[in-house]
C-alpha cells in the first residue's frame, strides 16, 4: 500500500495512501505524552466517533464532504476519500471569479448550522473546490449542540456559538486578504442567508460584533 505523510497538526497525521486502487486520505489521531494515557485512548476514541459521525451526517444533509470510507477505532483513524482541487484561499489568490465559491461556502456552513452542527475550524484551506462542487473537509473538531435550529430555546447561547465558528472564517479571510475580505465576507454571508434566513444572520453578525469589540482589536464587520 503506498503511504505518503502529507501534513502533521496538534491532534493527528494526515496519509495520503492508495487503498484498494484509490487514492484516500487516511486521517490517524495521535497520542498525547502530557495526558493520562487510558484518558488520552478515550479522548481519542470520542473525537474519531464524533468526526465521522458528523461527516456522515453531513453527506445526509446534502453538503459536499469527503465519504467515509472506513474507521479503526483501536488505531484511531478515519479513511476517507480524497478530494482533489483547489482550497478557497489559493483560489481568491489566483482567479478573479470567486464569488460564488465564496457563496457556495456560505451555503454548506448555512446547512451544517441549521443542522445544529459547528464546524470548529473554518479555514479557508478546509474548503476544497473540485470539478464536483465544493467541499468542506477537516472536521477534526467539530461538533453538535443538540439540536436543529428550528428547536432551540437558548437563542442567545446558540447565536454565540455559530458566531465564533463564522468569526474563524472572517478571521481567516482578513489575514490573507486584508481590505478584499469584505468583499469576500459579503459573498459568503449572501449564500449563508439563503440557508438559514435573513433573521438569525443579522443576529450572528451583532454577536460577532460584540464578540469582536471585546478583542485588542475590532475591524468593522
Amino acid at each position: 500500500m503506498e503511504s505518503r505523510l502529507i501534513a502533521r497538526g496538534a491532534e493527528a497525521e494526515i496519509y495520503l495512501e492508495r487503498w484498494m486502487g484509490i487514492l484516500t486520505i487516511l486521517k490517524r489521531r495521535v497520542p498525547k505524552r502530557y495526558r493520562n494515557p487510558d484518558i488520552d485512548k478515550k479522548i481519542r476514541k470520542r473525537r474519531t466517533i464524533t468526526e465521522a459521525r458528523i461527516m456522515i451526517k453531513s453527506r445526509r444533509l446534502g453538503i459536499n464532504v469527503p465519504r467515509v470510507l472506513d474507521i479503526d477505532l483501536g488505531e484511531y483513524t478515519i479513511r476517507m476519500e480524497y478530494i482533489e482541487g483547489i482550497n478557497l484561499r489559493d483560489l481568491a489568490q489566483t482567479f478573479n471569479s470567486w464569488s460564488e465559491c465564496f457563496r457556495e461556502a456560505g451555503r454548506a456552513v448555512g446547512k451544517l448550522h441549521r443542522a445544529g452542527i459547528i464546524h470548529g475550524d473554518l479555514a479557508l484551506t478546509n474548503f476544497i473546490v473540485s470539478d464536483r462542487g465544493l467541499f468542506l473537509i477537516d472536521f477534526g473538531l467539530s461538533c453538535e449542540i443538540g439540536s436543529t435550529l428550528l428547536d432551540f430555546k437558548d437563542h442567545k447561547r446558540v447565536v454565540n456559538v455559530l458566531a465564533r465558528d463564522i468569526n474563524v472564517f472572517l478571521r481567516n479571510l482578513e489575514a490573507n486578504f486584508g481590505d478584499k475580505s469584505a468583499l469576500m465576507f459579503r459573498s459568503f454571508l449572501e449564500g449563508y442567508r439563503e440557508v438559514v434566513g435573513e433573521r438569525l444572520e443579522h443576529s450572528i453578525l451583532r454577536e460577532i460584533r460584540r464578540i469582536r469589540s471585546m478583542a485588542r482589536y475590532a475591524p468593522r464587520v
